[in-house]
């Protein structure tokens, strides 16, 4: 009797002083942790809830070796590392997101999905399973591409809640057969009966920043798209504004292969980073950073790539379309650095529309952080096999 009353005391967490409970939560940054912590009971619950919600980072998609032959309890639910908790969360899905290729993502756990692989594209609202369908068809210069299209990477405006005022800018490869593709960059506002383009442009990345949608061409160049309507005129009324911004040629290291650039903003800067592989591995070997400045007085058409030295206390998470920076001095548990994940299928959209003989194949091992130039790269989930149906993605909760 006497054991069983002092286990019931040891269990009793209820009875932790005051200020160790506060010790110990203060120390939780992940938001899922401290819900769990907030479950444990009442006094718990009533420290959690005075304490502020904190700004979360991006979770990485893991995504399961396949989706076909998959238990369906397994399948409801999507497996994300989380750098705050250093683990990962098992998190519900929504019901068209179970098999669906993830393409990007938006602040308050939005998500966009290609239901069949090249088709059937939507933003997801995770917490609350509400979507928004993207346009069927993609014109160029008022005219319809080929059925086939593959969105590789999209942007928003605002947020998709907002959805009379969001603006979304596509990066869409169109096919008239497996051979021959080109790439656009389309808008439309929701509602709309399709996506328009008003020229081919190989594009690498895109982002909205300062009221307009900035273009990354592959010879770090950047056409800067601002889109212009009112509020009252019909979704398919849009007007967009393109202004070529030339930039001098940047020399990289040799011995490098640049394997993808990212747009991201940071304190309130532009900043281009660029994704390097050796020539005898496919694996990300370095970052580099360059911060876009004028070249010249006034607000010209042509700026300089200026590198900068080191990550300067930023923790930089690059992806096509959702690349995101936080300072590192706010996240205690968390590093400097660049935190990246396996996006080789972006460069791959004919693999994304037919597939090989064997099937889709989304590379899922090349993940890691990156902490600067006098650190070594340390790899996440290298171990991962190809996915079926989806590439890791940024969620950003």
């Amino acid at each position: 009797m006497m054991s069983d009353q002092r286990k019931k005391e040891d269990r009793d967490w209820a009875a932790l002083p005051e200020d160790i409970v506060d010790m110990f939560a203060g120390r939780v940054d992940c938001n899922v942790d401290r819900a769990n912590m907030a479950m444990q009971c009442q006094s718990w619950r009533d420290t959690v809830d005075s304490l502020p919600e904190r700004i979360q980072l991006p979770w990485i998609l893991v995504p399961y070796r396949r989706s076909s032959f998959m238990p369906h309890n397994v399948m409801m639910r999507g497996l994300f590392f989380c750098f705050l908790s250093a683990r990962a969360h098992c998190m519900p899905m929504p019901a068209n997101a179970y098999d669906a290729r993830f393409i990007g993502s938006y602040e308050g756990g939005w998500v966009v999905l290609a239901a069949r692989h090249n088709s059937g594209y939507v933003v997801v609202h995770c917490p609350t399973n509400h979507s928004i369908p993207f346009p069927r068809v993609v014109l160029l210069r008022g005219c319809p591409v080929s059925d086939e299209f593959v969105l590789r990477a999209c942007a928003f405006s605002c947020s998709p809640s907002v959805a009379a005022n969001c603006v979304v800018a596509s990066l869409v490869t169109s096919f008239d057969c497996s051979l021959n593709h080109r790439t656009l960059v389309a808008f439309h506002r929701f509602g709309a009966s399709a996506m328009s383009s008003g020229s081919v442009l190989e594009a690498e990345d895109i982002i909205y920043y300062r009221g307009s949608f900035y273009c990354l061409t592959m010879i770090e160049d950047m056409i800067r798209c601002t889109p212009r309507f009112s509020q009252d005129d019909p979704p398919d009324t849009l007007v967009v504004r393109k202004t070529y911004l030339h930039f001098a040629p940047i020399h990289h290291d040799e011995g490098l292969v640049v394997k993808a650039r990212y747009l991201v903003e940071s304190r309130g800067q532009l900043l281009m980073v660029v994704r390097f592989k050796s020539v005898t591995s496919e694996d990300t070997s370095m970052f580099a950073f360059f911060q876009m400045v004028p070249d010249g007085p006034g607000d010209g058409v042509y700026f300089v790539w200026q590198r900068l030295p080191a990550t300067g206390g930023r923790m930089i998470f690059v992806g096509h379309g959702a690349s995101r920076c936080f300072e590192a001095s706010v996240y205690p548990s968390c590093k400097e650095g660049v935190y990246y994940f396996d996006d080789e299928t972006f460069n791959q959209p004919a693999m994304v529309a037919f597939g090989f003989s064997n099937g889709r194949s989304y590379t899922c091992h090349d993940n890691g952080y990156w902490p600067g130039p006098e650190g070594e790269i340390k790899r996440s989930y290298d171990w991962r096999v190809p996915s079926s149906y989806t590439p890791p993605i940024w969620f950003l909760p």
